[in-house]
């Protein structure tokens, strides 16, 4: 068998460097808004992470300020004033939630583990679109290849029923029909040609490049890997797609979440002290209610520094069902993510048997076709040899001509198909590989 067996002349400047497949995707993975996004999504999953984890190390936090209170009526009778400057340094430390943080830093975990699996995701899909794109354009390129040979021929056509019609021994219809099919063949490269410059927009749009970018691509394609039985394929495919995968991430986070739920039924043991820099006084002025000898005199005092430390065992006794309710809703999560889970197993091996399919009856069409397209040269050969000795009519040619440029066309639509079916197949399995 056969494959891409033209050689492929696309208009380009002498020496310009021309784009492998390899190059398009790495250009891909590197402009794709796509897969900046994708890495994104997992650098939030690393945050969510550090957030979960906080908990377990002191929480540390200062403040300080300015007061002023007044007191009026004290116990003597005085009025007392209070003015300071206070600064405080406060520290809290978890001790013990019977699993709450850990089970919440888990959850983060799991879906961090989602997101890289989301990102593999996106990336199989970017490496797909841009094989389709590449292989797309390699056929557009061989299509014009065969509409320029098409071209030659009809013109080589007309150049000999015109001979033949002012030798006196061909009809005047020869000519025309003749140049009926040039001008066809002249629309066909007009449109083969508009077709390469379409195919080079969407190949540049999967690149994540400028649409009118001028983009030259190599015919070196490569090589097809081996590949797996059905039943092969369908074990590689569960083991190794990545939707699949973010399946499991999503299952085991709200296993995660639910655990988190169910810790707030349970007490939370922590620690907690401070320290206060005071300065500052209190003044107090005794007035007629206050102590005999001591009315319209003032006591002045600075304020000491202090400090506390403590403790504390916080138990939920009543809640009004919220943890109730969370967990009721977590568990619910859980099940639908299980369910969701086994309708992407379904999807995955429906489409791997599609894939699996595709690729076998592209291989049939290769070699059905590259036998067609033998037979189709050889009958227009057959059918220009005895028009040019004056045994046939010129609409043997004709016809000949038209079975010759269809197998051609089929013949390279069978190969892309080929090409095409393989990578499909690739990322059906979880293997889309640059």
């Amino acid at each position: 068998m056969i494959l891409f067996s033209f050689v492929l002349t696309p208009c380009s400047v002498p020496g310009e460097t021309k784009l492998t497949l390899q190059n398009c995707i790495d250009s891909a993975l590197k402009n794709q808004p796509a897969m900046r996004a994708a890495r994104a999504n997992i650098d939030a999953g690393q945050g969510r992470e550090t957030q979960a984890a906080s908990p377990y190390f002191p929480q540390v936090s200062a403040s300080t300020g300015y007061s002023e209170n007044r007191q009026l009526g004290g116990v003597l009778g005085g009025e007392s004033t209070t003015k300071g400057y206070t600064t405080t340094l406060q520290v809290n430390q978890l001790i013990y939630d019977f699993g709450k943080t850990g089970n919440a830093h888990d959850a983060a975990r799991w879906g961090t583990r989602s997101s890289e699996q989301d990102a593999e995701r996106v990336r199989q899909e970017v490496v797909l679109n841009v094989k389709q794109a590449f292989f797309a354009l390699l056929q557009a390129v061989q299509l014009v290849e065969v509409a320029q040979k098409t071209v030659e021929q009809t013109e080589s056509h007309l150049n000999q029923a015109q001979a033949f019609f002012h030798a006196g021994s061909k009809p005047r219809f020869d000519v025309t029909r003749a140049e009926v099919d040039v001008n066809n063949a002249k629309l066909g490269l007009i449109n083969a040609k508009s077709s390469v410059r379409i195919r080079t927009i969407a190949l540049n749009n999967a690149m994540g490049v400028a649409p009118g970018q001028a983009t030259h691509i190599t015919d070196a394609l490569p090589p097809v890997p081996p590949l797996p039985t059905l039943e092969q394929a369908e074990a590689d495919a569960l083991k190794n797609r990545p939707e699949f995968n973010k399946a499991d991430a999503d299952i085991e986070a709200a296993r995660a979440r639910v655990r988190t739920e169910e810790s707030n039924y349970r007490p939370t043991l922590s620690a907690n002290g401070a320290y206060n820099w005071a300065h500052g006084t209190t003044e107090t002025e005794f007035g007629a209610q206050s102590l005999p000898g001591f009315t319209g005199q003032s006591i002045q005092s600075d304020i000491q520094n202090s400090w506390n430390a403590g403790i504390m065992l916080t138990v939920p006794l009543f809640q009004g069902g919220l943890t109730r309710g969370r967990v009721s809703e977590a568990r619910a999560n859980l099940l639908v993510l299980e369910a969701q889970r086994d309708t992407i197993r379904q999807s995955i091996l429906l489409e791997l048997n599609q894939a699996f399919a595709d690729m076998e009856g592209a291989v049939a069409r290769v070699d059905v076709m590259e036998s067609t397209v033998k037979k189709a040269r050889e009958n227009l050969e057959l059918a220009q040899g005895r028009y040019e000795a004056g045994f046939g009519p010129y609409i043997e040619v004709t016809d000949a001509q038209l079975s010759a440029v269809q197998a051609e066309t089929d013949y390279i639509q069978a190969q892309y198909d080929y090409q095409l079916s393989v990578a499909r197949l690739l990322k059906a399995v979880g293997k889309a590989t640059p």
